[in-house]
């Protein structure tokens, strides 16, 4: 697999694109530094064991950044990977062997205008799940693609913009999780230089056994113009004291990472595995429109004596704040 690829070409990647997109939308946003084009679509909404769904810059667009969700997942169902390349993501979803009930997953493109200037996807490198921007650039967007079976436990951008990497409970023999660093012209947040850059948003949602778990990053400002292009997210479990040999929690994982549509917030979900804990999914319910406005909605779910005390924090990337 190569590991970086100008715009303009493609990468390589396991993620296969579906034949059916069942909805899409455009919304232009203003800035300073850069017009944001956010593009979506959906999944077609069946009981599909796995599923993709590819969504497209227009014409004369370049990504910046991407997102994806489950909608009615039920916590039967993973966000298995969110693969951008230079125009285009493919988000995909793979449901449990017991999930029954409907889903669809949904892909967004970040996208802006080309301006000629240097963008890149960067690819970790064999034996690695962090993928690195290279000098000079900074992080935009993020990726990652994951083994069959193997859910997401985090997808974390660093606090610098140099690098992303990517998180599982556990890892398959012979299969190894894969990050993605889109990366573009910027300043890191380190730099002495003056002038827009870089900056990584984080909030993290209160302890408790509950799910799902959700957090929102925000711009800081109300005058500030709406850039957010990059999303990740992290679940912590917190290790039972009377458990001497404590394993990581592979029930708990995140199934929407999601920008919105004005380009103000992102929104990060963490749930637990259907049937062993009382979760919902990001934007449960009926299929249908995907909404503007990008808030999450549940279903009902059945509880039971788990009694795992977790959290989930949530980032947001942003190129040109300052």
């Amino acid at each position: 697999m190569s590991r970086g690829t100008t715009l303009g070409t493609s990468i390589r990647s396991r993620c296969a694109v579906a034949a059916v997109v069942a909805v899409s939308a455009t919304l232009v946003l203003p800035g300073t530094a850069h017009a944001a084009y956010r593009h979506r679509a959906e999944s077609g909404y069946d009981t599909t064991s796995s599923k993709s769904v590819t969504a497209t810059c227009g014409a004369d667009e370049v990504l910046i950044g991407a997102g994806g969700r489950i909608r009615n997942g039920n916590g039967g169902v993973r966000l298995a990977a969110i693969v951008p390349s230079a125009t285009s993501v493919v988000v995909r979803g793979e449901a449990y062997p017991d999930h029954a009930e409907p889903w669809s997953v949904i892909a967004a493109a970040i996208c802006e205008s080309d301006d000629g200037t240097p963008r890149v996807v960067e690819v970790s490198p064999a034996g690695s799940r962090t993928a690195s921007c290279p000098a000079g650039l900074v992080l935009s967007g993020t990726g990652f693609d994951l083994p069959a079976g193997v859910p997401l436990a985090g997808l974390v951008p660093d606090a610098d913009g140099a690098s992303v990497t990517v998180r599982t409970a556990f890892h398959l023999f012979g299969a190894s999780p894969v990050a993605y660093a889109v990366c573009v012209d910027g300043i890191r947040a380190s730099s002495e230089v003056i002038g827009l850059r870089y900056k990584r948003f984080a909030t993290t949602s209160p302890v408790g056994t509950s799910s799902p778990r959700t957090v929102t990053m925000q711009r800081e400002w109300e005058g500030e113009f709406p850039s957010m292009s990059g999303v990740g997210g992290e679940v912590t479990v917190l290790p039972d004291p009377s458990d001497p040999f404590p394993t990581s929690a592979s029930d708990i994982f995140i199934d929407a990472m999601m920008p919105n549509d004005d380009g103000t917030r992102a929104t990060v979900v963490a749930v637990q595995r259907a049937g062993t804990g009382t979760g919902r999914s990001a934007q449960g319910g009926a299929p249908g429109g995907i909404s503007a406005a990008d808030e999450p909605g549940s279903v009902p779910r059945y509880s039971t004596d788990d009694d795992k005390m977790w959290m989930v924090t949530g980032y947001s990337t942003d190129h040109d704040i300052y």
